[in-house]
């Protein structure tokens, strides 16, 4: 900023080396005490016109002051302290100034966007929450008048039930704190759920899962899988001549869920789960979901990622 200050003196004026070097230097110490005056007027006043017009103010007063002392200091004189000089002042001052409030500007922006995610994530967070607290009495309720029937029924597939009632249990409250977790484990509890259901609705829901082992290690939000194939069951009609047919496939670092449709009567599908997941991947990574609404299928892909961080 200095060198940039002193080139037009050099131009017009002819100065030589060493005057040049002085009138460089002097700028440098003048645009340093700017620097600090500026960082202390940000410290202390919150109008930004204040702040601007306080250092103009300074500017003047240091300007005036050098020029009353030059005229006590030997060989000073050879610096020019007119009006150039004064311009040149309030220009850098002002560039100054502008580079201050730019920082502080983003600064405040980075500050904000940190805060809206900082909220978006609590909100997710609340509605995760609400949506296992919906979740588990209506699946428990369902979970309990199955086992009642299987008593009765059959003792052995019973007790088989209750293992895997508690497993899910344990996924749920084990993991109720995180937010993505691997494929297999996330499977894991998908399975168990499956499971489940199944007793409930025997051959009426069918499912096929098709996953390689070295896909297991990457990531997906927690509950997302589950989400799906819970979804499927809830918003369509099936029986045993009828059944309800889910794949779970991996392809392309993605996982590909998808179901026949046979749409149960009268029902208004809300899109709450969907949305709430599309929104947990946007605040994590660029990758996301990808819904195909079609006449007799319903396909979803899920984008999966090496790290949970």
């Amino acid at each position: 900023m200095a060198i940039y200050g002193v080139m037009p003196v050099y131009i017009f004026a002819h100065l030589g080396g060493r005057l040049l070097a002085q009138a460089a230097l002097f700028l440098s110490i003048m645009i340093y005490i700017f620097w600090l005056i500026n960082i202390f007027l940000l410290e202390q006043v919150q109008n930004t016109l204040w702040r601007f017009l306080l250092s103009y103010l300074f500017m003047v007063v240091l300007h005036s002051s050098v020029s009353w002392v030059t005229v006590f200091v030997p060989g000073s004189h050879n610096i020019s302290l007119g009006l150039y000089p004064l311009l040149a002042l309030l220009a850098l001052d002002t560039f100054i100034f502008i580079l201050i409030q730019s920082n502080v500007l983003q600064f405040q922006k980075e500050q904000a966007e940190l805060e809206v995610q900082s909220l978006k994530l609590s909100n997710l967070e609340v509605q995760k929450q609400v949506l296992m607290q919906q979740l588990q009495p209506h699946f428990l309720f369902n979970s309990l008048s199955t086992l009642k029937s299987l008593i009765r029924e059959n003792a052995l597939e019973a007790e088989d039930y209750v293992l895997k009632l508690s497993e899910f249990l344990r996924y749920s409250v084990q993991h109720q704190s995180a937010d993505w977790l691997s494929l297999r484990v996330e499977l894991q509890f998908t399975q168990d759920y499956l499971d489940l259901q199944k007793m409930r609705f025997g051959k009426a829901l069918q499912c096929s899962i098709a996953i390689p082992e070295e896909a297991l290690h990457l990531h997906l939000p927690i509950y997302a899988l589950q989400t799906l194939v819970e979804n499927a069951i809830k918003h369509n009609a099936f029986t045993a001549s009828k059944p309800l047919f889910i794949q779970i496939e991996y392809m392309n670092a993605r996982l590909k869920v998808s179901n026949n449709k046979a749409p149960k009567a009268l029902q208004v599908v809300s899109g709450t789960g969907l949305d709430n997941l599309r929104r947990r991947y946007e605040l994590r990574t660029d990758k996301g979901i990808e819904v195909h609404d079609q006449e007799l299928e319903f396909v979803v892909y899920l984008d999966l990622i090496t790290n949970s961080k």
